[in-house]
């Protein structure tokens, strides 16, 4: 079951002398293959952190923030392990000091450069009144009052209507406000702070100093000018020392990282004076490779296949066993959609691993819901673009390969549609006898097939010669149970209908896919019993539903009584079937759900109907695709058309429609922009949908802990 369920682990026991502990965590770190259990220290002590840790944690914290501030960013090239740690017990660890040093000053005097600015500001404002800093402060009977007003003409007058020994010194600001220094004896002080309170007087505090303001001003500018010259030489440094030894920080850290994770793993690892335990849990396919590399360095090491407990009915608790960590067996295409699973959760151990059944369902259920091959090789384009500009980011990488499988799917169905950025580009044609479609079956029934060319533009139409007979060409046949395929499948014309049968259908097999893998999940763990009641019931209630719903349809538009006694036959087998498994239902909520027997009856055949309402869901895929060509075509039929018609018979046009074009044109444009955008999120969330709520409900279980193997993975940095 290689790919279709986790992979199988073992429970790896490694022991050694105190000695040995160093080695031992340096060889796992490398082999990457063991998930370890952190020990809880209660049977045996937990061991300290080794004497590096200390020192490989100041270090990083300094070269991260230089990192940061930097902007540094990785080499084109891998850089070789050697030359890393040559870097970092030399020529880097040396001038990261200097470097740190240089980005702390450089912090300072932006900051410093904020104050001047600030002071300055507050000078400017000041200078206007004409006086020196030493006349704005130190007066034993005169008080001072410096500040800004809204309404500065109003505050004046106010103020010259007070006593004589009061003196004011204003300067206009903006509009109707300005700075004002309002001198008066002591004795009343009060009273002007009153008046000026009313006016919605703002203090300023007097900056220190003596001397002219503008004196001040000039002598706070050229420190300024200081400043900035030091940050431009600073600058001009530190992105030299970046250009020559970023990718070199880059990777430093990374090998620090490493390093502080081998330092700190005795904290996870049970120890004594003498000896100590690692447990973990590795892949049973590598397990004899590690077994064999470990035993080299460690004293005993000790692997055995973990089993998962079989048949032991519904009431099997999973918190009697420790469970091992769940682990991807993928084939290599269906890896990018382990991301799809991962946002989910990852499956019990034993559990079948969705992964594989989404890479051909998922890029189906998009590819029909959007089926543009403009719009899948603008996807492919963008799939393309994230995996070069991002090619060492693994989730990145892993993303891009998940578009580009959509992106062909989308190109596929285009082709199957003929469509293009929504145009319909293919031929129509129709049959001269009423009720016939398809060339072959109109041929069959001597009709003539007629057509006609499609309203496309010659840089779209040009794609029918893609096709046989330049597309030409309409094959149409009944596969059975009212299921019509065409060739080409014009789904928002003459398939439009045939499109949402389709869908239902393909939504009832997902549905049967996910019942039947449920099952298996079932049986394997808690028997055959278990699981029909649980899982059995459903497929019964699905296809006996099924059975009595075509029937019932069918039935009024045929007349032909051997046909009609068929359809008899699938009434009553259908509702038999239905019926044994609504009561399966019942008995399931009954004795496994625990549910008292006259709630159980009534609630059975409720329950029972979401599985109408999980199919008809699956209707989304017709509706969401046709919303979308529908947006496409409303923007080449009001922007695009009316922009070629104005091009074509330019010598006509007027002086307004010339310029409408470039308008029109940007407007069809941002059209498709939109178009795409949607196209690239709606369909997702809604294969996504139908996948995680509608397919999944129907077997997935969540509660797998990934496997994360100790040792850290080297990304920028080639190892040994």
């Amino acid at each position: 079951m290689s790919g279709l369920t986790t992979a199988e682990m073992s429970r790896i026991l490694v022991v050694g002398t105190s000695d040995e502990l160093a080695s031992t965590l340096e060889l796992a770190a490398r082999l990457r293959a063991i998930h370890m259990i952190d020990h809880d220290g209660e049977v045996l002590g937990l061991g300290s952190p080794n004497e590096d840790a200390d020192d490989i944690s100041r270090r990083l914290a300094t070269m991260r923030g230089c990192m940061s501030q930097l902007k540094s960013s990785p080499g084109s090239n891998l850089i070789r392990l050697d030359r890393v740690r040559e870097s970092l017990s030399g020529s880097l660890s040396e001038s990261m000091l200097s470097v740190s040093e240089d980005l702390t000053r450089l912090e300072d005097s932006s900051s410093e450069l904020e104050q001047l600015a600030e002071q300055v500001e507050l000078l400017e404002r000041l200078d206007p009144l004409g006086l020196g800093l030493d006349l704005l402060q130190g007066y034993d009977s005169v008080s001072v009052n410096l500040g800004h007003v809204p309404l500065l003409a109003q505050c004046l007058g106010a103020i010259h209507g007070l006593s004589e020994d009061t003196y004011v010194f204003d300067a206009p600001g903006k509009g109707k406000e300005g700075t004002l220094a309002v001198f008066c004896e002591s004795s009343s002080a009060g009273v002007v702070e009153k008046l000026l309170s009313e006016h919605a007087f703002q203090s300023i505090a007097v900056p220190e100093g003596d001397g002219l303001i503008s004196d001040r001003i000039s002598s706070l500018k050229t420190r300024a000018s200081e400043l900035r010259a030091e940050q431009d030489g600073l600058r001009a440094a530190l992105k030299t020392w970046n250009d020559e030894n970023g990718a070199m920080l880059v990777g430093g850290i990374e090998v620090l990282e490493s390093d502080f994770e081998i330092e700190t793993a005795p904290v996870r690892v049970a120890t004594s004076e003498h000896a100590f335990i690692i447990e973990g849990w590795v892949l049973t396919e590598e397990s004899e490779a590690t077994v064999a590399a470990l035993a080299e360095v460690a004293t005993y090491v000790e692997c055995t296949p973990f089993e998962m407990p079989r048949g032991r009915g519904h009431h099997f608790s999973e918190e009697e066993i420790e469970l091992p960590p769940i682990a991807f067996q993928n084939i290599g295409p269906a890896t990018p959609y382990e991301l799809l699973t991962d946002a989910v959760g990852r499956p019990k151990y034993g559990r079948m691993d969705p992964t594989t059944f989404m890479f051909f369902t998922y890029p189906i259920f998009f590819g029909l819901m959007l089926g543009d091959i403009a719009y899948g090789l603008a996807i492919v384009g963008l799939a393309w673009w994230l995996s070069r500009k991002f090619s060492r980011n693994e989730l990145v990488v892993q993303g891009s390969l998940l578009l580009f499988y959509i992106g062909v799917s989308t190109i596929v169905f285009g082709y199957l549609f003929g469509e293009f950025a929504g145009f319909e580009y293919l031929p129509h044609g129709h049959c001269d006898i009423e009720g016939i479609v398809g060339v072959a079956q109109c041929e069959a029934a001597h009709g003539h097939y007629h057509w006609e060319d499609s309203h496309t533009p010659g840089w779209v139409a040009w794609l029918t010669s893609l096709y046989p007979s330049g597309g030409e060409l309409h094959w149409m046949g009944e596969v059975g149970f009212g299921i019509n395929l065409a060739y080409p499948f014009h789904r928002v014309s003459s398939n439009l209908e045939d499109l949402i049968v389709l869908t239902m259908y393909l939504g009832m097999l997902h549905l049967a896919l996910g019942m039947s893998i449920g099952f298996r999940d079932v049986y394997m763990e808690h028997g055959f019993v278990a699981a029909m009641f649980e899982k059995g019931s459903w497929l019964l209630v699905l296809s006996g539903g099924f059975l009595f719903i075509y029937a019932f349809l069918v039935s009024p538009n045929h007349t032909d009584p051997s046909y009609l006694d068929m359809l008899g036959m699938f009434t009553t087998v259908g509702l038999t079937i239905l019926a044994i498994g609504i009561g399966m239902v019942i008995i399931t909520l009954w004795k496994y759900e625990s549910m008292p027997l006259p709630i159980a009856i009534g609630l059975g055949p409720l329950e029972s109907l979401q599985v109408l309402s999980n199919t008809v869901s699956y209707v989304r895929l017709f509706a969401v695709g046709v919303v979308g060509v529908k947006i496409a075509e409303t923007g080449n039929n009001m922007l695009y058309w009316p922009m070629v018609e104005t091009l074509t018979d330019i010598s006509q046009a007027g002086a307004l429609d010339i310029v409408l074009v470039p308008i029109l044109l940007i407007g069809w444009l941002a059209v498709h922009l939109f178009a795409l955008v949607l196209g690239i999120f709606s369909p997702n969330v809604q294969a996504a949908r139908l996948h995680f709520v509608e397919w999944m409900g129907k077997f997935y279980e969540t509660g797998g802990e990934p496997f994360a193997p100790f040792g850290r993975k080297l990304i920028n940095v080639e190892a040994d």
